[in-house]
């Protein structure tokens, strides 16, 4: 498959914000089915794959016997379980081993800048930049169904993120419905350096339903493009946002002290959390509320639409 190439493939890994998650109730064979517009944010990981001759001490060997070395900048990396190798993994026995020869090494370092477990996607988007990488080392299309089915099998984000840009996802999350134009508005991430089990979230929101919201709403303001920012921002909403408050009360007192802000036009949990997000009018505004909500959280970042290369 393919030839091998001699330059490592560099690929922006990006974060994720819910601009509208939308999460049915009950439960189908303990599966809620959701209506999701994502986004991806200019905040990234960075994931670089190249070949490398000899066999490294460290590689562990996927199941088409490609040996792969995945090195991260992070404490507690498990390579036989992390998504990246699964990724890898899973995709050589759906499309076939990558170009690699016997007595080499597929390396794929993963340079962290997504905090992780707050609902940001981080992992999942590491996962989809391993596929997008296999994809061009393999020389088939990013979107072959075979490498789609992968994504979805290997979780919603990772599925969203092979497409990227802004998204109405459906199905469990996992199914691309439509590219959407993106929010074009700063958003102040507000994060805890903890993050909260998604299972442990589904469960309480399980225990007081919260009705959902409008994603198609969402996202057919966001197909009208139009310039009213304010009236967009207010079709943002998350059912899940409740029951993550519930388990992480920071996450409440961050969010009404956003909503009484003059410069937030809407705030909002992302996924199931730990992080929650404000979305402003412009970046003067996206400024004065970051200095502002910084005492009360472990870290605040302001984030934009990713510039899309040419």
């Amino acid at each position: 498959m393919g030839n091998p190439q001699s330059e490592a493939l560099v690929l922006e890994a990006r974060a994720k914000v819910n601009l509208c998650l939308a999460i049915s109730y009950p439960p189908v064979d303990g599966y809620h089915s959701l209506r999701s517009v994502f986004q991806e944010l200019d905040l990234h990981d960075v994931v670089r794959v190249h070949i490398e001759p000899g066999i490294a001490s460290q590689a562990l060997q996927t199941q088409a016997g490609t040996h792969v070395l995945l090195t991260c900048d992070v404490d507690g990396l498990d390579p036989p379980d992390n998504l990246v190798f699964r990724a890898i993994d899973a995709a050589e026995q759906a499309c076939g081993p990558v170009a690699v020869a016997s007595d080499a090494t597929l390396v794929i370092e993963v340079e962290k800048h997504i905090p992780a477990g707050g609902g940001l996607g981080g992992g999942s988007s590491d996962a989809a930049a391993t596929l997008k990488a296999y994809a061009q080392l393999a020389d088939i299309p990013v979107h072959d169904e075979r490498l789609v089915a992968v994504a979805r099998v290997l979780g919603a984000d990772v599925a969203f993120f092979l497409y990227g840009g802004c998204a109405l996802m459906g199905g469990r999350g996992d199914l691309f419905e439509c590219a959407l134009p993106p929010l074009a508005a700063p958003i102040v991430l507000m994060g805890s350096n903890d993050g909260l089990s998604t299972a442990a979230v589904y469960r309480a929101f399980d225990d007081d339903p919260v009705p959902a919201p409008d994603a198609d709403a969402l996202a057919q303001a966001l197909r009208m493009a139009t310039d009213d920012t304010a009236a967009i921002a207010a079709l943002c909403a998350n059912n899940l946002g409740p029951a993550a408050c519930a388990a992480d009360p920071r996450i409440q007192q961050r969010l009404h002290m956003a909503h009484g802000h003059p410069d937030v036009l809407n705030a909002l949990v992302s996924g199931s959390g730990s992080t929650s997000f404000a979305i402003c009018a412009d970046e003067a505004g996206a400024q004065r509320f970051a200095h502002d909500i910084a005492p009360v959280c472990d870290w605040v970042r302001i984030c934009r639409v990713p510039r899309i290369a040419a």
